[in-house]
């Protein structure tokens, strides 16, 4: 199944592609280094994946449904589970959970002397997973945190401010118990297995998505949860420096490789961690005009490079140029070959 959902992904590649983050993000549904298969017929989530209208919302769908399917696939495997997007909650209901009456119900906050009522949660993001032969076999919930909260700043412009974790985990660890409650007691829901994950959004206009803070699973109608890191770092940040040496001089070394090719290049990388281990690694070269024969040097200097990376991870390189893609290099985990696609100068 890997494979082949693999070679139809890189048809698209060669095909073109309009979007080529989110093509890249797809290839990413593998933590236990297998992918879903979606069960047949092919169903849209019921609620559309409604999101609250905020002002300084940071929402990234794609980042958010990949996060939670490859979490996921430590209480639903891949090899004997199908993937499915929500069906048991409805635009209507999650209008409702997410009201000031029900998850959304919190007390005023004074920012910068001023009092305002915030709103912490702007979706509650489902997806449920089935046994072979299409029976549910259990329900994953995101809880969408927003902890930057909204002010009117001069001029009536917005500003925000952070509100501190220790803040938000009490009121975490209670929504989360109310929406279990409230699966539970929808019909047929009563012995389902439920994960819950809250994904924190990153600040307003941040280059990099969210991540997932905590997670539990349940088949009662309460729930603990326990605090994990799951999120991108950029792979010259500090937190690489600190976390993660070998990678950071790893990226270093690339980086000044794909240079000597030719100096107006620019790189930028990001590395997926989970409890400060990484998962994965996409990365973007940005350049002008490419020649056939540079871009096939180019190519060949960052295979080579890419073995000094850690082996047991997969790792996505798009090259552009002039905002085309012009080439993608693959490499699997546990292989030392890297997969080069030239698509065109």
């Amino acid at each position: 199944m890997k494979k082949l959902l693999l070679i139809g992904l890189m048809l698209l590649f060669l095909t073109g592609c309009r979007d080529d983050d989110n093509i890249v993000r797809k290839l990413e549904m593998d933590f236990d280094n297998e992918y879903y298969q979606v069960a047949t017929p092919y169903k849209k989530s019921i609620s559309g994946n409604y999101v609250i209208n905020n002002v300084l919302n940071n929402y990234d769908i794609n980042d958010i449904e990949n996060s939670f399917m490859m979490l996921s696939s430590n209480y639903f495997k891949t090899n004997n589970s199908l993937y499915q997007e929500g069906q048991y909650l409805n635009r209507e209901e999650l209008k409702e959970l997410l009201s000031k009456e029900k998850l959304n119900k919190n007390n005023p906050i004074e920012i910068n002397g001023s009092m305002i009522k915030p709103t912490y949660i702007t979706s509650v993001y489902e997806q449920n997973y089935l046994t072979n032969n299409g029976n549910l076999k259990g329900i994953t919930i995101g809880l969408i945190f927003n902890p930057y909260q909204a002010y009117e700043g001069e001029y009536g412009s917005y500003d925000y401010e952070e509100v501190d974790l220790d803040v938000l985990e009490s009121i975490i660890f209670d929504r989360a118990n109310e929406v279990v409650k409230y699966l539970k007691n929808k019909l047929g829901l009563e012995k389902t297995k439920i994960v819950v994950g809250v994904y924190l959004q990153n600040r307003p206009n941040a280059m990099l998505p969210g991540g997932i803070r905590y997670i539990g699973i349940t088949t009662s109608s309460s729930i603990d949860l326990v605090e994990i890191n799951y999120e991108y770092q950029y792979l010259n940040s500090s937190y690489v420096l600190n976390n993660d040496i070998n990678i950071y001089n790893a990226f270093n070394s690339l980086e000044k490789s794909i240079k000597k090719v030719k100096d107006i290049i620019s790189v930028s990388a990001k590395g997926l961690y989970y409890n400060n281990k990484i998962q994965n690694i996409e990365m973007t070269v940005y350049s002008g005009t490419f020649s056939n024969s540079e871009l096939l040097y180019l190519s060949e200097v960052i295979s080579e490079e890419l073995v000094n990376f850690d082996n047991h991870i997969n790792i996505r390189i798009i090259i552009k140029s002039n905002e085309t893609m012009v080439a993608f290099i693959n490499k699997e985990s546990n292989s030392l070959k890297s997969n080069v696609y030239i698509l065109g100068g």
